[in-house]
């Protein structure tokens, strides 16, 4: 299981071959009582759900592996990655955030308290994310010396709508992948900036980061497989290509309900809307938005969920003049 999850990281990750030799490798590791042999494979089975978008599970995933890292009285990296599932699953960002806290250390990692700061600004607590967020940033700087932390400081301004901040982080997020040739990750962010970008109305810029998602996303990872579509898509109403833009929107919803990620699916239906409005299909738009709030309100992403409905609002028909 180890050799197959070292392989993912220089060839395109096989999430199905990693968790069956994972799913066998438990019995025997409950059999000799290796805690730290259990923990390291439910961490792996962390990895195999989130790339499949079945946050939930990867969340289960990651309580089982803090637990045998107790067990063996070791501390795990990252919280075995039980941040990043909380933020993308389905368990309401309340929920989330309490679960979260009850297993922090006295003095969380970087990482854990910049997923913290995310789910904070879901509930629209946006003074104490930023207060959270940037001294963790800061904290990755000091130690590596490059923008880990900005796709996350891009996150917490988009649920703030602020586009151009987002943009701003997510170029720099971009050009250091790029330095590394991080690959899989690079395949999301570039065309999560030229989401961005296209809120912007910059398409012309958000089109080659699209087309990167597109040649370099792995096709079992539903986050890229969907956002280079919407990308995409709003690229295509933007030049009046209606039906080329509707075929790509609706395959990049598609995509994200085979996940149990709520805000990805709220995210795909608002740039449906996005495409329909432009089209003068001001009716089926606002069923799109109305079914990608009913997402957001499950998830308690509460700042989306304030964007929705003053979208909402602007496709209203005008009240009549009294006569």
């Amino acid at each position: 299981m180890a050799a197959a999850s070292a392989r993912s990281y220089f060839e395109d990750p096989r999430g199905s071959e990693i968790e069956r030799l994972a799913r066998a490798a438990l019995p025997l590791l409950e059999q000799a009582d290796d805690h730290v042999g259990l923990a390291r494979v439910w961490q792996a089975l962390v990895t195999v759900a989130n790339l499949q978008g079945r946050f939930e599970e990867s969340a289960q995933a990651a309580e089982q592996s803090l637990r045998h890292f107790r067990l063996a009285r070791q501390n795990p990296f990252g919280l075995a990655g039980l941040h990043g599932a909380l933020v993308s699953g389905p368990r309401p960002a309340d929920e989330a955030l309490q679960a979260l806290d009850s297993v922090l250390p006295p003095n969380p990692g970087a990482w854990a308290l910049l997923g913290r700061a995310r789910l904070l600004a879901m509930l629209a607590r946006f003074e104490e994310a930023w207060e959270v967020a940037l001294p963790a940033d800061e904290r990755l700087r000091e130690i590596s010396g490059d923008a880990l932390g900005d796709s996350v400081l891009a996150e917490i301004a988009v649920l703030a709508g602020d586009h151009a901040t987002a943009a701003g982080h997510l170029r720099l997020a971009c050009d250091m992948l790029e330095r590394h040739e991080n690959r899989a990750a690079l395949s999301t962010y570039a065309p999560a900036l030229g989401r961005s970008l296209c809120m912007l109305g910059r398409h012309d810029e958000a089109e080659p980061l699209a087309q990167l998602g597109r040649d370099l996303g792995y096709e079992e990872d539903p986050a890229t497989q969907g956002l280079w579509r919407q990308v995409q898509a709003l690229v295509h109403a933007h030049r009046g290509q209606h039906a080329d833009a509707e075929r790509l929107a609706r395959e990049a919803v598609e995509i994200a309900e085979r996940t149990d990620g709520l805000t990805y699916q709220g995210d795909a239906l608002c740039d449906l809307a996005e495409v329909l409005s432009a089209a003068g299909r001001a009716d089926e738009a606002a069923r799109a938005l109305e079914e990608a709030l009913g997402r957001y309100e499950r998830k308690r992403n509460l700042a989306m969920a304030e964007q929705v409905r003053a979208k909402l609002a602007q496709l209203q028909p005008a009240p009549a003049e009294p006569a």
